[in-house]
């Protein structure tokens, strides 16, 4: 192996030296580790007095230094010998493969500064960046343990956090706090290659919750929605609504269409910007192609439309949210209905219709996940149901249940009636060596039993007595 491969590893107990004396607790002394010359002189100094004392060290600080030739010296301090022992095993497999970690700037290195650096390097190109920055910076404002370095951030930290936020917030709102932790070191761990030994978040139990919504729009309650959003002072909530519940788009995209993207010939708008980043063609439907034409209409007679930058709906998303919540829905009636909820309706009227597959219903829903639609299943239960009825062959016949099939003969011997199939001894398979086929062997009728006893007695002494035959008579007797 070359010189440039070389690497040492070793750990250190850099724990306090503790000074115990048995006959007066007054003489107990605590040195730091670097003091250690100091803690032996002063058990000297007891010792030549008469005074029996015993010298210790404790086991709370181990100090992990690995060396490796063309690169810097790292130094990272544990508190149990067992976790630096796991660290030195995961370094020295990472440099057997010419992998170099310096895991000592997660000991330099604080949370906070962290998030700090994510705010403003990688949140400002995501998606949904002004939300995440709100919550990194209440992070940064309210919580105690972004002080902490990498290195000391462990599992309890987090725990501590679900359970003490779970008294204030939802369950969901937790765990979406979680999510940008968790990003945050993700992404310090892959790009800027920061990270503690240990992800803080392994073995962490986060919250459970289910806020999936089935919220459903009846008719009246859509009429009695509309009729509010067309009384408002802002123009544009009911087409969003209108919108909403014809295309099944989501609030994003509603916001971000404009009217270059309309294709009235082809009946499509192509949203270019989506949840999940790819852009999708959405058809519409009469009633949503009348809606853009008058917003477009409303555009060309209006004075400021150059503030609009071309957008059909001239909404920022909380002027919407504030319409829709605080003026709309209370002037309406309609209780526990979320703006998003007008999407879920929408996706359930085309499936309930039976006219669109599941695979039809993604490529108008945007979801990229086929899982995300089973809830969408069940609606096409019943027409699932119609077309495989449509599919049989019909033989014209009506099944009717008839209880149990038996038959009734009579023998001619007794003329006592015997019910079930008459089994006919004529005929009986005779096996075939190899495994063949069976054929039907026929086996001659036995010869009539000449009777040996008078007519009178009307016995037969060589008559074979059924007892079947015998057990029917008697119960009917």
């Amino acid at each position: 192996m070359s010189s440039l491969h070389v690497s040492s590893s070793s750990i250190l107990n850099r724990s306090p030296f503790v000074v115990t004396a048995r006959s007066d607790a007054s003489l107990n002394r605590r040195f730091s580790f670097a003091k250690q010359a100091q803690a032996q002189a002063y058990v000297d100094g007891l010792a030549a007095k008469g005074i029996k004392v015993r010298l210790t060290q404790l086991e709370i600080s181990f100090q992990l230094r690995v060396r490796r030739k063309g690169v810097p010296e790292q130094f990272i301090t544990f508190d149990s010998f067992e976790k630096a022992e796991q660290t030195r095993l995961q370094i020295e497999a990472q440099l057997a493969v010419s992998i170099v970690r310096d895991y000592a700037v997660a000991t330099r290195t604080t949370l906070r500064d962290l998030l700090e650096r994510y705010l403003v390097e990688v949140v400002p190109g995501h998606k949904g960046g002004d939300i995440e920055s709100t919550r990194i910076r209440r992070l940064l404002r309210e919580e105690v343990f972004v002080d902490k370095k990498l290195a000391a951030l462990v599992t309890e930290d987090l725990q501590d956090y679900i359970q003490d936020r779970l008294t204030e917030v939802a369950p969901a709102t937790v765990d979406r706090e979680l999510d940008v932790i968790s990003q945050a070191l993700n992404y310090a761990d892959d790009v800027w290659k920061i990270a503690p030994v240990e992800s803080p978040f392994k073995g962490l139990r986060r919250p459970k919750y289910f806020n999936e919504r089935d919220r459903r729009l009846s008719k009246a309650e859509e009429k009695a929605l509309l009729d509010a959003a067309r009384n408002d002072e802002n123009p544009y909530l009911e087409p969003a609504i209108v919108l909403a519940l014809e295309t099944a788009m989501r609030r994003g995209e509603l916001l971000s269409l404009r009217a270059a993207d309309i294709n009235f010939e082809l009946r499509y708008a192509l949203l270019r910007e989506t949840k999940n980043g790819r852009s999708r063609k959405v058809p519409l439907s009469t009633r949503a192609m009348e809606v853009i034409r008058a917003m477009m209409e409303l555009q060309a007679d209006d004075s400021n439309k150059s503030e609009a930058d071309g957008r059909l709906l001239s909404l920022t998303p909380n002027a919407l949210k504030k319409g829709f919540f605080d003026r709309v829905i209370p002037r309406s009636g309609v209780v526990d209905l979320h703006f998003h909820d007008l999407r879920h309706e929408a996706i359930s009227r085309f499936a309930e219709s039976g006219r669109f597959g599941l695979l039809e219903l993604q490529s108008i829903s945007g979801h990229r996940d086929m899982r995300m639609l089973q809830r969408y299943a069940h609606l096409c239960a019943g027409n699932l149901a119609v077309k495989m009825d449509e599919i049989q062959v019909n033989t014209g016949e009506s099944y009717v249940h008839r209880g149990r099939l038996r038959r009734t003969g009579k023998r001619e011997d007794d003329g006592v009636p015997s019910v079930g199939p008459q089994a006919d001894h004529s005929l009986s398979p005779r096996p075939t060596v190899g495994g063949g086929a069976t054929h039907p062997e026929i086996i001659p009728p036995e010869p009539e039993v000449e009777c040996k006893s008078s007519a009178a007695s009307g016995k037969c002494s060589g008559q074979v007595i059924n007892f079947s035959d015998e057990v029917r008579r008697r119960a009917r007797a």
